[in-house]
């Protein structure tokens, strides 16, 4: 890139600061259900939250994040006492009202939002860095967030498949303090990998997608700053053009 080319022309230099400043990709989940926490919030700010209790949040098919979390509230307002609510990035997606299959949920106990400190992305590192210990692959992950029996903070069971939808093994993380509570517990007939090349982990996902994002938001940076070149002094010597 040429440099010269913003001590000719301030006002390109200005826009240009702007555009790096503004929300451009900054995360390679970003597309994913979000933050946990703040669906919990979501569901905080809701009518219902002063008579619903948080018993369950399920993520399902996550590579790393799932696209919406599940959270399940034993609601006395609600028909049939439960109210299931999808969210996704802070947003409601779904709500229902089952009357049937959730009989125990009203005994189940309370998610206590004060230990509920452990986002997604803490989340998935604690249960890779668990996978790669233990060497074994997987390709999506299903997550349960509960209260165990004789237990007063929640755990989030992370169940791991493979690309065939198989089940490879399953562990507990800690919602408070983000470490291993229940360590991998491979399903039957599931081995650790001995080739020495292999470490574990999430086939390809990771850095695949750090990859993409990458030069995704380089080529939609430049282009953009192209753009505005062309406009401001008629010529375009930056990123591709707009036909690409």
């Amino acid at each position: 890139m040429d440099t010269n080319m913003f001590n000719k022309h301030p006002l390109l230099s200005s826009c240009v600061a702007i555009i790096l400043m503004s929300g451009l990709p900054t995360s390679v989940f970003a597309g994913a259900a979000g933050s946990v926490l703040l669906a919990f919030q979501t569901i905080q700010s809701q009518p219902y939250a002063k008579d619903a209790r948080l018993v369950e949040i399920k993520g399902e098919k996550g590579d790393p994040f799932p696209n919406e979390w599940s959270m399940l509230l034993a609601d006395p307002t609600a028909r049939g006492g439960v109210r299931e609510i999808g969210i996704s990035n802070g947003l409601i997606t779904a709500e229902r009202t089952p009357l049937r299959g959730f009989t125990e949920v009203a005994n189940s106990p309370v998610i206590d939002s004060s230990k509920l400190l452990v986002d997604a992305p803490a989340l998935f590192q604690a249960v890779q860095a668990e996978a790669v210990a233990t060497r074994v692959s997987f390709h999506w992950l299903d997550y349960t967030l509960q209260v165990p029996a004789n237990s007063l903070s929640p755990v989030w069971t992370v169940k791991l498949y493979d690309s065939l939808g198989g089940l490879v093994g399953t562990m507990g993380i800690s919602a408070d303090t983000g470490v291993l509570a229940v360590p991998m517990q491979l399903a039957e007939g599931v081995k650790s990998e001995t080739d020495t090349k292999k470490v574990g982990g999430l086939v390809g996902k990771v850095s695949d997608l750090a990859t993409q994002t990458a030069e995704k938001t380089q080529d939609t940076t430049l282009r953009i700053i192209g753009d505005l070149q062309e406009f401001l002094i008629g010529e375009r010597t930056i990123g591709p053009g707009s036909d690409k």
